[in-house]
């Protein structure tokens, strides 16, 4: 009846095409747009070019490779000047889901260990409030929907058959001499040197080169200057004082010294390789300026001495003598001039030598935080927190040229251009633990200056284990290679001012400008929740075999979830003491039961620990290190000896129920809270090998820790699944990534990270490094291997990429000095032509 007026065919089709339309709309805005393919109807996409592409377009495409910065890329814009600063970081713009960055509350309820089994299909979305944005990172969407579909999973089982199959079409070269050895794994259902046979990327010298850059994008360099907008309204609202600026080492106040301040091409070279493991944007990390040698270090005396054109590059001229520069005066200068923007116990010079004392009572209490300042604090602004950065040396460390730049760089950045935010220090090692530094003078000054710079004694902190022995007497081991936070805990229990320690290597460099990379990761650390943390921290991100960053994190809730339901993990939620008797956990107790929390939890809380690697378990691994455990069990503790100096044999049945996590490599960023749990550890006689301490010590007191995936780059094309499936390895047991027999941090399959920019083993880095320095490179046995300098940088070589198409050779390089993006590298060591 309704329909009669419509009887006519073209009336009917009419009809049809009106109910289409509107069905459209109503689910393109409904919770199951998710689901369903995307349509571009003009006028109500959200997108610039239509609808954002669904998870399974993005896993469908190979990963692209970086072109000429996103305009919706993350942004280093100018800014008009200020007494503050020229410039600042902007936030990332989103799309209309919010990038897939942060967490979006679900107002449907949660899915945890209660409700999953109702909702098998379903993850709760997360999302911290917008008034939880942190600087640099990306804004956070308030629209709330279902989860998005699942990534696509093989099966365990066919995974290994094609691990299987990949790893028996290989022939390893016939060399006796290689580690992990080449001939060991032809009866094995893994070979951990398989990668090494996998094809190199050379793209990231093939279109390198400035000039080519300049030809390709029009661009110059221009002064980055990535810092917040200092003294602006929105910056005077939400912090107390003014900020001042600093003298530079060149006598100059910064803001008026362009020679101080480092320039960047904002592009990057066509065709450089995409990020491997981890994400920039997530992480809220730059990736649209790349670096050349000349810009990035002759602030800091990089060619000073050297005569002629250089292209691209206006050398300063004033040359400091470097010699003569005071750099712990110029930190404290610059730190007095802003006193008023920190609390007032963090406002004095800070003494270098403060003694082998434990301040009184200090033991005792739990330092209050830096979110418990601000909470305490009735209204806006607030103070700014100040962190140390203690660079890890050693009596006879070899200081080379680009050392030196490269501390210079971190103290400027950090600590002079951010009005004392950072404070640099040199944390130099005696060896001698009988050195009495402490109580003579005189020795202390003679070991300093044998052992030190002159323009670095003045940030130079000397120390030796008799620290560590005297204040840590119960746990009968002091020495550092096995316990290397003991001395930071002295740092900061001597240091109470400073909010937060990085320990940082001397030998990691990165290409872009520090503050930047510290802010960011702890922005993107104090951003995530805690629900679900400790089991997300344990997997890597690949984009090429995960999609976007929050296809990957849908996907690892899930998983988590799954893993629930199967018995196979536990999330963690709360301390976990490892006696509830003999450990008194100093964290805070959750807030409500997980079931009931929706990812707010610890979202714009800081964390106690950010570390640059996945932090997982090791009980159930190979991992060398992970019985090496110090009276956690009554009298149980390794026993070093000539004969055997890593105590092989140690174990004890009940290590299997210690709560403990590791990460590797010990670059990591410390809270006062953190770093005084340990000291609590370590009082009580308790403690763990290194890079297995901090993380237990987090995990068992209920602190947060995080791990901040940035951006790293492999040295060869692997196959995205099998990335996968080596790192993120499980043995079939959901949730388990890395945490079982078949774990790549075993010894043996640890090898596979040897092409990595970002772990301790690899050749990676430093060749990189060195050929971005204009240095040829011997040893790592790539095709580039001898290749560099200004034959490669200006003419181009001829070089045999192993292309059959192209049996003569390609030409490499020619396009001028090397740009490379803000890459964090290690190691780099001894880098010196």
């Amino acid at each position: 009846m309704l329909l009669s007026g419509f009887t006519s065919p073209r009336r009917l089709a009419l009809l049809a095409v009106v109910v289409f339309v509107l069905a459209i709309i109503f689910l393109q805005t409904s919770s199951y747009s998710e689901y369903l393919p995307k349509y571009d109807i003009p006028g109500l996409s959200s997108s610039k070019n239509g609808e954002p592409k669904s998870s399974l377009e993005e896993d469908q495409q190979a990963p692209g490779r970086i072109e000429t910065p996103s305009e919706e890329g993350l942004k280093v814009p100018e800014v008009e000047a200020s007494s503050g600063s020229r410039s600042a970081i902007s936030t990332a713009t989103t799309d209309s889901q919010g990038g897939g960055y942060g967490w979006r509350i679900d107002a449907t309820g949660a899915t945890t260990s209660e409700t999953v089994a109702q909702t098998s299909t379903e993850l709760p979305t997360h999302s911290p409030s917008p008034s939880h944005s942190i600087a640099h990172i990306p804004a956070i969407s308030n629209t709330t929907s279902d989860a998005p579909a699942p990534l696509p999973h093989e099966s365990y089982e066919s995974v290994q058959l094609k691990v299987q199959e990949l790893i028996k079409d290989w022939k390893p070269p016939p060399t006796s001499d290689h580690w992990p050895p080449y001939d060991g794994y032809h009866d094995k259902d893994y070979d951990p040197n398989r990668w090494e046979g996998f094809s190199w990327n050379n793209d990231f010298y093939l279109n390198n080169g400035i000039r080519k850059l300049r030809e390709e994008a029009d661009v110059a360099p221009q002064p980055y200057m990535p810092y917040p907008a200092y003294n602006s309204p929105a910056w005077q609202s939400e912090w107390r004082g003014q900020y001042v600026p600093c003298e530079g080492a060149r006598g100059k106040l910064l803001n008026d010294s362009d020679e101080d301040i480092v320039k960047a091409f904002p592009a990057l070279p066509s065709d450089f390789p995409a990020v491997a493991v981890g994400d920039a944007n997530a992480t809220g990390i730059d990736l649209n300026h790349c670096f050349d040698r000349y810009n990035r270090f002759g602030p800091y005396g990089y060619g000073q001495v050297e005569r002629g054109f250089v292209d691209n590059w206006q050398r300063p001229v004033v040359k400091p003598d470097w010699a003569g520069v005071h750099w712990g005066q110029l930190q404290d200068r610059c730190l007095v001039a802003n006193k008023e923007r920190y609390a007032p116990a963090a406002r004095q010079p800070v003494e270098l030598a403060p003694g082998k004392d434990l301040p009184k009572d200090d033991d005792k209490t739990v330092p209050r935080t830096v979110d418990d300042e601000r909470a305490s604090e009735t209204s806006q602004p607030k103070y700014h927190a100040r962190t140390a950065v203690l660079i890890r040396t050693w009596e006879g460390y070899d200081y080379t040229d680009n050392d030196l730049q490269a501390i210079r760089a971190l103290i400027t950045e950090l600590s002079l251009l951010s009005g004392g935010e950072y404070q640099v220090f040199l944390f130099v090692n005696i060896k001698d633990k009988n050195a009495d530094i402490f109580n003579n003078q005189k020795v202390y000054d003679d070991i300093l200056k044998l052992n030190v710079p002159r323009e670095l004694q003045g940030i130079a902190i000397l120390w030796n284990e008799r620290i560590c022995e005297e204040w840590y007497p119960k746990v009968g081991d002091w020495q550092v290679y096995w316990h290397q936070f003991m001395p930071l805990q002295w740092f900061s229990k001597t240091h109470p001012e400073f909010d937060f320690v990085w320990n940082w290597e001397t030998d990691a460099r990165y290409t872009g400008n520090h503050y930047y990379l510290l802010e960011a990761v702890a922005g993107f650390a104090k951003k995530t929740p805690r629900k679900y943390l400790w089991e997300r921290n344990q997997r890597f991100y690949f984009p090429a075999a995960h999609g976007s960053y929050s296809d990957w994190r849908d996907d690892t809730d899930r998983t988590i979830e799954r893993g629930m339901r199967e018995g196979t993990v536990t999330p963690v939620w709360g301390p976990q003491p490892y006696s509830p008797a003999a450990q008194k956990p100093i964290g805070p107790a959750p807030p409500e039961a997980m079931k009931d929390d929706q990812f707010q939890w610890g979202v714009g809380e800081e964390a106690d620990l950010i570390t640059l690697q996945p932090i997982w378990s090791p009980t159930n691994t190979a991992w060398t290190f992970r019985d090496k455990i110090w009276n956690y069990v009554s009298g149980v503790r390794p026993h070093f000896t000539q004969e055997d100096p890593l105590d092989e044999e140690l174990h004890h049945p009940e290590f299997a129920n210690v709560p403990r996590r590791t990460y590797i490599n010990t670059l990591s960023r410390f809270s006062k809270r953190q770093l005084h749990a340990q000291h609590i550890e370590n009082s009580a006689g308790r403690a763990m090998q290194a890079e297995m301490w901090p993380a237990t010590v987090a995990l068992q007191h209920g602190l947060k820790a995080v791990y901040a995936p940035h951006p790293i780059w492999l040295d060869r094309l692997w196959p995205s699944w099998y990335l996968d499936a080596i790192f993120n390895s499980d043995a079939g047991k959901p949730a388990q990534w890395g945490q079982q027999a078949d774990s790549v941090y075993n010894h043996d399959r640890e090898h596979n990270f040897g092409g990595w920019s970002w772990y301790y083993q690899s050749s990676f880095p430093s060749a990189l490094y060195r050929r971005w320095l204009g240095w040829s490179n011997w040893g790592d046995g790539s095709p580039l291997e001898g290749v560099a300098g200004k034959s490669f940088e200006e003419g181009g070589v001829i070089a045999d990429l192993g292309d059959p198409e192209k049996p003569g050779g390609v030409q490499v390089g020619g396009g001028g000095r090397m740009c490379l993006p803000p890459m964090l590298l290690h190691p780099v060591k001894k880098v010196r032509e």
